[in-house]
C-alpha cells in the first residue's frame, strides 16, 4: 500500500490568506458607501461584488492548492535542464515576465489595435507563462476570450470600446 503524503503548500496557504483579507478589506471599505439594490446600484455595489469574489478566490486557492496532500516530488514546478542548457532561471522568471508583459501589451494596444486585438495578445502572452503551454488549447482559449470580453463589456455594459 502506498503511503499518501499531506503536505499543504505554504506558498498557496500564504496567497490564498492575502486574496482573503484583501477581499475583506475591499468589501468592509465598500460597506462605507452606498450600497443600493440590485435594480438601482450605488457606489459600493461592484466593490462589494468584487471583495466577495476576491474572498471567494482565496478560498479556493486555500481548499484546492493549498490543502491538497502531495508527495515531495510533485513540489517541482519548473521543468529540467534539456541538452545541458540551462533553462532553470527562465522557467523560474517566465511568469514573473510574461503576465505583466501581457497587461501592459493590453493597455498598449487597447486604443492602438482595439479591443479584440488586445485581448487576444494578452491571452496568448500570458498563456505562455506556463512551464508547458498547450497551444492548441491556447490557441483556442486567446480565439473565445475576445468574443466573451466583447459579449460583456460592448453588448452587456455597453462601453463604447473600439473593437479593431
Amino acid at each position: 500500500m502506498e503511503r499518501k503524503w499531506f503536505s499543504p503548500d505554504p506558498g498557496s496557504l500564504l496567497a490564498g490568506a492575502i486574496m482573503i483579507a484583501i477581499g475583506a478589506g475591499v468589501t468592509m471599505v465598500s460597506l462605507g458607501y452606498g450600497i443600493g439594490t440590485v435594480r438601482r446600484m450605488d457606489t459600493g455595489f461592484y466593490p462589494m461584488l468584487l471583495g466577495i469574489a476576491a474572498m471567494l478566490l482565496g478560498a479556493t486557492i486555500v481548499a484546492v492548492d493549498g490543502l491538497r496532500g502531495r508527495a515531495p516530488a510533485e513540489r517541482e514546478t519548473a521543468p529540467p535542464a534539456e541538452d545541458g542548457d540551462d533553462a532553470w532561471p527562465w522557467a523560474k522568471a517566465r511568469a514573473t515576465v510574461l503576465v505583466p508583459l501581457s497587461i501592459a501589451l493590453f493597455a498598449l494596444l487597447l486604443e492602438r489595435a482595439g479591443l479584440l486585438a488586445a485581448t487576444f495578445v494578452m491571452v496568448v502572452v500570458s498563456g505562455l507563462a506556463a512551464a508547458r503551454p498547450r497551444l492548441r488549447r491556447l490557441t483556442l482559449i486567446a480565439l473565445a476570450t475576445p468574443a466573451g470580453v466583447w459579449a460583456i463589456f460592448v453588448l452587456g455594459f455597453g462601453l463604447p470600446f473600439k473593437l479593431y
